[in-house]
């Protein structure tokens, strides 16, 4: 779980950048200790603290906080945020791989260098570090752990515009070209991750973007096959910006239920297998 202080400082941040920015983009930090994330049978949280020079990674029982295993890894990284709303990514849902991600500066520079530290948790030990040239954040893993997402910044101009890539950890490459929907080519994507909804096996992770200028849309990566979906929503963006942006998502029955307003506001369904909207 995460704390509360920690969500609310993400979207502080997150929102201040969106603001200062020409358009808009997910560079939403990471979690330096607290309550850490939880593995998805609920009985170990791992907590990530740097201090020292160093990052240390801490496996410990969920119901009673004991510890059973811990290990470090050089630099400062930290549990990657990957909503406004503080929600915490980094974990395979089979449990066996958890990925760090540097923190974010605060400077509003692109990297020029980006690197992640990789773990493996049966048992607790660090893998590898993925160094990557260019401004690359954490975006999803695939359910067993092979294929690591990330979020790639290409324009200083535009500063949250980006493309997802993959990186084959098993191969220890980055895989050429961009994660797009090949049904529209010309998407650009370009907003601030509000939401996310994940099927129960990891398969299919869905985020809804708000872009402040445009219609909000659903982004679904299926995370086995490395291709996705970019679905727009019929959403008056000029006159529902804070419905908008604190939207939830919801999986239930063959669809994902969009709620504004913290799930109290407007709603639409989008089908899981056919991607169409219709609004509730």
């Amino acid at each position: 779980m995460r704390t509360l202080a920690a969500a609310l400082s993400v979207a502080a941040a997150a929102l201040a950048l969106a603001a200062a920015a020409p358009a808009a983009g997910p560079w939403l930090g990471v979690l330096d200790g607290g309550d850490g994330i939880a593995a998805s049978g609920g009985m170990v949280d791992y907590v990530a603290t740097a201090a020292g020079g160093k990052t240390t990674v801490t496996a410990s029982r969920s119901v009673d906080g004991g510890t059973l295993a811990t290990a470090s890894v050089p630099g400062r990284f930290g549990i990657p945020f990957v909503t406004i709303a503080g929600d915490l990514g980094g974990l395979s849902r089979d449990g066996r791989t958890l990925v760090l991600a540097q923190p974010y500066t605060g400077s509003g520079e692109l990297r020029t260098t980006s690197e992640f530290a990789v773990f493996g948790t049966r048992p607790l030990a660090l893998r590898t570090t993925v160094e990557l040239h260019g401004d690359f954040g954490f975006d999803a893993l695939s359910p067993d752990g092979r294929t690591l997402y990330l979020i790639e910044h290409a324009s200083q101009r535009q500063l949250l515009s980006y493309r997802v890539r993959a990186y084959d950890l098993r191969a220890g490459k980055l895989l050429p070209g961009a994660i797009a929907d090949e049904r529209q080519r010309g998407w650009l994507m370009n907003g601030m991750p509000v939401s996310r909804a994940t099927t129960a096996n990891g398969r299919w992770v869905y985020t809804l973007y708000s872009s402040g200028d445009n219609y909000p849309f659903v982004h679904a990566l299926d995370t086995t096959t490395r291709t996705a979906v970019c679905v727009g929503l019929p959403w008056q963006w000029t006159t529902a910006g804070t419905e908008i942006g604190t939207a939830k998502l919801t999986l239930s029955g063959g669809r994902l239920v969009v709620a504004g307003n913290g799930g109290l506001g407007t709603k639409f369904a989008l089908d899981t297998r056919t991607f169409r909207v219709t609004r509730l």
